[in-house]
């Protein structure tokens, strides 16, 4: 390993402890810049050019994706745009699950209404740039299971566990922990998702609506409530180890791939009419 990528290495670490220490992210700056670098391999020319005018000069997608978790506190009241609580029983997504009580989480109209304002070329340059940095980011967020699925533990937040005889909670666990585990080099991961990125396997992934992705996360979420070592459901002080790592690491690393693709379907779908650069 050559001294910039020691160097970067060790500096995504350091970002994935700092996000380990907060209990309310999805995927963790690893997952967020993976989809946002996979996305913006995706992109159509019009796309592109319109990000690339909408954001800060030099500023990537990858970097837009991470803005609205490190500004969470500058934006009062965002903390419910990052979720919703659908109950592990329920057969699907429905909208009655948002926006009746902000508590319960709005994610699926949030994505609906920045996708509005993004494609509004009226708007002010302000609020599409906050649009598209939230966008990118809460569809990103909508593919980890946790972020959909309600156990009454605030998105595994509050049920403490043991991953690898080493303290964490299960959304935790889902955000970083397993994705680092098995590999904490960003230029690797991309290697994986490389592969995973056919024609074939696009096409199975592009189809659907937000609601339809809300949902697959609520399905997915029913597994990862479950010991594979045992078929029980997780409680606090379980101890998982390498059973559970290999049956959901595919899942978690499927998750990031159809985000990836997915927020590059609505950007292309968004900015479709903006002039041809």
């Amino acid at each position: 390993m050559d001294s910039m990528r020691r160097t970067r290495s060790i500096a995504l670490a350091a970002a994935l402890v700092a996000s380990a220490a907060s209990t309310a992210w999805a995927w963790g700056p690893l997952g967020h810049r993976l989809a946002g670098k996979l996305a913006e391999k995706h992109l159509t020319p019009q796309a592109k050019a319109a990000v690339a005018e909408l954001l800060e000069p030099g500023e990537t997608l990858a970097e837009a994706s991470t803005w609205p978790d490190e500004h969470r506190r500058d934006v009062k009241g965002s903390g419910p745009w990052h979720y919703v609580d659908v109950p592990l029983d329920e057969d699907r997504y429905d909208d009655r699950f948002a926006g009746d009580a902000p508590e319960k989480g709005n994610i699926v109209p949030k994505i609906r209404e920045f996708r509005a304002i993004l494609k509004d070329r009226r708007r002010p340059l302000e609020e599409r740039r906050f649009a598209l940095r939230f966008l990118a980011h809460l569809v990103e967020d909508l593919h980890m299971p946790l972020h959909v699925g309600e156990n009454h533990d605030r998105g595994g937040n509050d049920t403490q566990i043991q991953f690898f005889d080493q303290g964490t909670n299960l959304h935790r666990l889902w955000d970083s922990d397993m994705l680092v585990r098995a590999e904490a080099d960003e230029g690797k991961w991309l290697e994986v998702l490389a592969r995973m990125d056919t024609p074939e396997a696009r096409a199975r992934v592009t189809p659907g609506r937000v609601e339809d992705w809300a949902t697959e996360s609520l399905l997915a979420a029913r597994e990862a409530y479950k010991n594979p070592a045992t078929g029980r459901r997780i409680t606090k002080g379980t101890k998982l180890g390498e059973p559970y790592q290999q049956a959901n690491l595919p899942v978690a690393r499927r998750r990031v791939y159809q985000s990836g693709i997915r927020l590059a379907m609505v950007l292309n779908e968004v900015f479709a009419d903006e002039p041809k650069p």
